[in-house]
């Protein structure tokens, strides 16, 4: 009997700490955690191609094209600040082309819903321009944008935009014909496909 007794009581103490261990930690608390597609130092690189319509040349400048790189960097999750350089062109009356490269600077505002962001972006700068032989720099521009991207992935985004061109003839007078704006403002809308890689 006393054998009996000294089995159990030696199984039962060892068992004891096997369910001491047992016992479970409080869990600790979750954190809040909130995913913003674009936060403060955010950046992104832009590739767009885009027709380029003029608005006020009746006859004399035809449909064209452009192309463009730009960058911008997030000062938090709505607005970015960057830049963008341009080289578009214009076929005119004549059989001539129309160039300028506007190097424009400028910030975005951009409200973003799940993956598709609308950026809406406002920038000034100066723009070179040829005609006829004749080149021109620096001249004023200034450009707005809106339009609408999907983020298929973390690096990539793919949209459509439109953009409103203004290129102000304030420096020059030329009383000749030999440039295509003659003293007038230039007016153009572009229909813009861009990818942007956000790192």
């Amino acid at each position: 009997m006393k054998r009996f007794l000294i089995s159990i009581s030696i199984l039962l103490i060892s068992i004891c700490p096997i369910f001491a261990q047992s016992e479970e930690e409080p869990a600790a608390p979750a954190e809040n955690f909130s995913y913003a597609q674009n936060d403060k130092g955010d950046q992104f690189i832009k590739i767009g191609v885009m027709p380029n319509f003029p608005l006020n040349f009746e006859d004399k400048l035809y449909i064209g094209g452009a192309v463009q790189l730009g960058y911008y960097r997030f000062l938090n999750t709505w607005f970015a600040v960057g830049g963008e350089l341009m080289a578009g062109y214009n076929l005119t009356l004549g059989s001539n082309i129309f160039t300028f490269v506007p190097i424009t600077g400028g910030v975005m505002f951009q409200p973003s819903i799940w993956k598709f962001e609308f950026p809406v972006t406002l920038s000034t700068g100066m723009t070179f321009r040829t005609y006829n032989n004749k080149k021109r720099f620096p001249d004023p521009v200034f450009k707005a944008e809106a339009g609408a991207f999907f983020r298929i992935a973390e690096s990539w985004s793919f949209g459509l935009s439109g953009e409103f061109l203004y290129l102000p003839e304030w420096w020059y007078k030329d009383t000749s014909n030999n440039m295509i704006f003659q003293n007038e403002n230039g007016l153009f809308v572009q229909a813009t496909i861009s990818a942007r890689y956000h790192f």
